[in-house]
């Protein structure tokens, strides 16, 4: 069995407290995702800060490598996470129609899957999912697959464009 570390990885993790930042994934390369300081540039997820925690984001599509179970295939995973006062959030970004929230929720909960399987010591006191795809901003989900989500995972989840950090 391979070993994964989501934390050590070729990728650097950003650290923040500013009052609100985006996170932007360029689509269709091999870049991971980043932080967007900059109000001009566009960004799939827009987080408020309002009380200037010190957040942590974790890039994971294209940082962490995972292969199925006896394949040389990829796991699809997840953008990336955030980090802070004891919560992780699973982020996914999208920006196309092409891409269902279903597609979404299932590259999430593989990474979910794949965090815990490999960092099982880990606690948070909240968890989180959100899937923000900027083509179809007013998606939403059932309170039943929600629920479901929940019980698979142990994660929240929702489908939105604004992180508001409390």
């Amino acid at each position: 069995m391979q070993e994964i570390n989501f934390f050590k990885t070729n990728c650097e993790f950003e650290t923040t407290k500013v009052n609100e930042f985006g996170i932007h994934d360029e689509l269709h390369n091999d870049i991971p995702a980043y932080l967007v300081f900059d109000a001009e540039k566009a960004s799939m997820l827009r987080v408020l800060n309002s009380t200037g925690k010190s957040i942590n984001f974790y890039p994971i599509d294209n940082c962490v490598k995972i292969h199925k179970e006896n394949s040389k295939d990829k796991e699809s995973i997840c953008d990336g996470m955030l980090i802070y006062d004891n919560n992780i959030t699973f982020v996914e970004l999208a920006e196309s129609h092409h891409k269902s929230v279903e597609d979404c929720i299932g590259q999430i909960k593989s990474t979910i899957f794949q965090f815990q399987k490999y960092h099982p010591n880990l606690v948070f006191v909240k968890k989180y999912a959100i899937v923000s795809n900027l083509a179809r901003p007013t998606s939403t989900i059932s309170h039943e697959k929600c629920e479901n989500f929940r019980e698979e995972s142990g994660f929240g989840l929702s489908v939105k464009t604004v992180l508001k950090i409390k």
